[in-house]
């Protein structure tokens, strides 16, 4: 498989390298790698999810982008506090929201205590005429404020006539039992002393906010680990325990979980790997030796991310580390060979050139994504490869490698000699297998890729039932449906929203929608404060209209001095605001449902849809018909934040799977131009598509819709698959001398280095990435599933269809 031009006049392949050539390689080896390390050192490492998220959004997926980077549903910790009686609970919870509500790191923390409760209940009274719809002109005539003070005359007989009776004095058209089933709509968590608990009382309930953006995981890590410390102080060795969910609880687990996973897994396989390594190489040298381009790719990697973009994202440093596993087979080709580097030179390294060649087109395509994560990795990958296929070519060949034995190599080739030819006999077999999966693919095809991220959740079960329990018993706002609506300002956006929830009253009113929550409830716009605040009759005319709306009711006008009194403050008082909420529990909910955008502010209303999928599709239907009619300065649309999700990582999945067959295309135009003939580029492409077929066919059969994760590992099946195709198509020897005879008359040691040499790259990949298989993280089970039982299937369909001549030794175009 000699390539045309290697032995050139001139050329020094065949020559000795000198002792000051050798050492001028390996000085600009080492001013590289120290080079990359002085970098590195300034490298800043990012666990910003943002960086997998789209980088020109739609105006729908900016507010999903924006939420997952710094939204409420982000940042917010759920907290439980079990154990113990219930008053040990509720002071622990006392404790420790009040040391929590002092540390910089919460933007707020609530409990329903009394300090809470007073602010929340202080805020509702004095700001009961500002905050209520029901404040009209005609609710404040004659006639209406005597329909309201009977209304209210007739609930002190009910369940909540203690209350009524206290403030009904001050307030007798019940405005404040009214704003409060408003803004709680029956979901305030319940009460025990004096603290939120669950419904059972068994549990005491805290709700916080991180100041944190909820995309940077470190500094999530560390709010988690406050909350763990200032817990241990509040609950003063009593016997409760601290229980948290939420997203910043979820990605902190996940990191850790997938960390531990990757140590513990990449621990057992780097071990397998070296011991193999050992035990044929049969020296420590040679192993360490064989590390380097690994080793070095992996460095200067890390260095071109953090050049090209400014950081280097864990994740890119993580999956991409697994990725450039596949350049340990660049030094085992190599060293098995080590005994005559001239030969290798000639033989063996144009075709290690052309694989390369092949893995960076396939990974080439990943440069040109919108998704900075996975252009991140496009480079990561391609600069690792050059790397790697670099050192191995010049740096290796000048370090004192030790032959391996003779024993070591004629013992392998020889058993992967005897397998080729048993795989060989087995080519139709093969053939019909590929065919049989690639039907299954396309019968398939509709459903062969996850439509959401579910599978990709590394959350335990129990964490996630967990979440679940403490978001309904605490009431958090479910952010699934909401509408949006935009403005220029925080008032007017909160003023748009009023006249989209006023516009969809009927809707509601209907039963169509279950319930609309508006951040306008509890800070309303100023022009519905405005008209509020003109609708109170100054103190003379209310209380001559008092005195008609009582005369036939048991109750005297005197009685209602507090009430008019009430009124007039109100009339007189200064507009609510942002400040005027400082402390309470409306707080946290402003920082859920009114965000400030670069473009502007938005209001966020969450709609609780019907029960039923028919349901919730009408009701889908309904308010996207009424929102049609809506004026167009409300910029109002209803969003599904699940669908929404869903079609964006829809987007990044079609987007990633068009660059795949982008490269797809850039790897066959790559082969025609090297192979030139088209039998060879056959032979060299069929290993590579019946073992993607394979493995597709294999997950379907399973059960198992393929995410992004399980299209990385198809194009590594390609990068690592072409090496062994382009193996067995050179025939440089062990191909086309495969015989039952050969094999009974001794292989050469070329011959058995060459299969020897395949035999151990493929071994290092199905233990390197099949042991990923193993993992319970779904991401790297994704990875492990695909390309260990990938990586063998190449090897296995090369040696099936390599059908090379007898005699024959074609050539490679340089």
């Amino acid at each position: 498989m000699r390539a045309e031009g290697s032995g050139s006049p001139g050329f020094p392949l065949d020559r000795p390298v000198s002792a000051p050539a050798r050492y001028a390689v390996i000085a600009v080896w080492l001013i590289l790698v120290v080079v990359s390390l002085w970098v590195l050192k300034g490298a800043r490492l990012s666990t910003d999810m943002s960086a997998f998220l789209p980088s020109n959004p739609d105006e729908h997926q900016r507010l999903l982008v924006d939420q997952i980077k710094d939204g409420a549903l982000s940042r917010m910790v759920l907290m439980g506090i079990e154990g113990g009686d219930s008053a040990t609970r509720a002071a622990t919870s006392e404790r420790l929201a009040k040391a929590m509500r002092a540390d910089g790191a919460f933007a707020s923390v609530v409990n329903g205590d009394a300090a809470s409760r007073e602010l929340d209940q202080h805020y509702l009274m004095q700001s009961r005429y500002l905050l209520s719809p029901r404040v009209t002109a005609e609710r404040f005539s004659a006639e209406g404020l005597r329909g309201a003070i009977q209304g209210s005359i007739n609930a002190l007989g009910g369940s909540a006539g203690l209350l009524l009776k206290a403030i009904f004095p001050q307030d007798p058209t019940g405005e404040l039992p009214a704003l409060i089933e408003r803004m709680t709509n029956g979901r305030m968590p319940s009460s025990q002393d004096g603290v939120w608990t669950s419904a059972s009382g068994d549990i005491a309930l805290l709700v916080a906010m991180t100041a944190a953006p909820g995309t940077d995981t470190d500094a999530q890590e560390q709010v988690l680990a406050r909350i763990r410390s200032a817990f241990d102080a509040a609950r003063e060795g009593a016997d409760v325990r601290l229980l948290m969910s939420g997203t910043p609880v979820f990605s902190v687990d996940a990191r850790r979980t997938i960390r531990a996973e990757i140590e513990r897994l990449s621990l057992v396989g780097g071990l397998a790997i070296l011991t193999i390594m050992l035990a044929f190489y049969r020296s420590a040298r040679n192993v360490v030796i064989g590390l380097i381009p690994v080793l070095t790719g992996i460095v200067v990697a890390v260095v071109a991310v953090s050049l090209g973009f400014g950081t280097v994202h864990a994740i890119t440093v993580g999956f991409g580390t697994t990725l450039l596993g596949e350049t340990l087979d660049y030094s085992i080709y190599y060293l098995v060979q080590s005994g005559n580097n001239a030969n290798w030179r000639r033989e063996y390294w144009p075709t290690i050139r052309l694989g390369v060649a092949t893995s960076i087109c396939g990974f080439a395509a990943l440069l040109f994504s919108s998704f900075p994560g996975l252009a991140q990795l496009g480079v990561y990958s391609i600069a690792g490869l050059l790397t790697a296929a670099a050192v191995t070519r010049f740096v290796l060949p000048v370090l004192p490698a030790r032959p391996v034995p003779d024993s070591s190599i004629h013992w392998l080739g020889g058993k992967m000699a005897g397998v080729s030819l048993q795989v060989r006999r087995l080519k139709w077999l093969a053939a019909l297998l590929a065919v049989a999966s690639l039907a299954i693919v396309l019968v398939n095809h509709d459903r062969l890729w996850a439509k959401g991220l579910s599978g990709l959740n590394p959350a335990p079960l129990n964490l996630q039932k967990l979440d679940e329990r403490l978001r309904r018993e605490a009431g958090a706002p479910d952010l699934s449906h909401m509408l949006v609506v935009s403005a220029p300002t925080a008032d007017q956006a909160l003023q748009a929203g009023e006249q989209v929830e006023a516009s969809l009253a009927p809707l509601v009113q209907s039963g169509t929608i279950a319930r609309i929550d508006n951040p306008a409830h509890f800070l309303p716009s100023t022009a519905a404060q405005q008209s509020r605040r003109s609708a109170l009759p100054d103190s003379a005319e209310l209380s001559d209209r008092l005195r008609q709306a009582v005369a036939a009711l048991p109750v005297k006008a005197d009685r209602f001095q507090p009430f008019v009194e009430d009124v007039q403050a109100a009339k007189a008082a200064a507009p609510i605001t942002l400040q005027t909420l400082k402390g309470t529990s409306f707080e946290f909910l402003l920082q859920s449902l009114l965000l400030h955008r670069d473009s502007g502010w938005a209001v966020l209303m969450p709609v609780a849809l019907p029960e039923g999928a028919a349901k919730a599709q009408a009701a889908r239907s309904a308010i996207e018909a009424a929102l049609g009619h809506a004026e167009p300065r409300q910029q109002a649309y209803f969003l599904d934040m699940d669908r929404q999700a869903t079609e964006m990582f829809g987007q990044y999945l079609n987007e990633a799977l068009v660059f795949s067959v982008a490269g797809v295309v850039g790897v066959v135009l790559l082969l025609a131009l090297a192979l030139r003939q088209p039998a060879r580029i056959a032979r060299v492409l069929m290993p590579l598509v019946g073992a993607v077929v394979i493995v597709m066919a294999a997950h379907v059969l399973a059960g198992t819709a393929l995410t992004l994760l399980h299209l990385v590992g198809l194009l590594l099946i390609v990068a690592v698959g072409s090496n062994y195709a382009l193996f067995f198509d050179q025939s440089f020897g062990p191909a086309s001398a495969l015989t039952q005879g050969a094999l009974q008359r001794g292989l050469s040691r070329t011959q058995a280095a060459a299969l020897a040499s395949l035999a151990l790259a493929n071994v290092s990949t199905m233990i390197g990435f099949g042991i990923l298989a193993w993992s319970q993280v779904p991401v790297l089970h994704a990875i492990g599933a695909t390309v260990g039982p990938g990586a063998l299937l190449a090897l296995l369909l090369a040696m099936a269809w390599s059908g090379a001549r007898e005699g024959r030794t074609p050539e490679v175009a340089a």
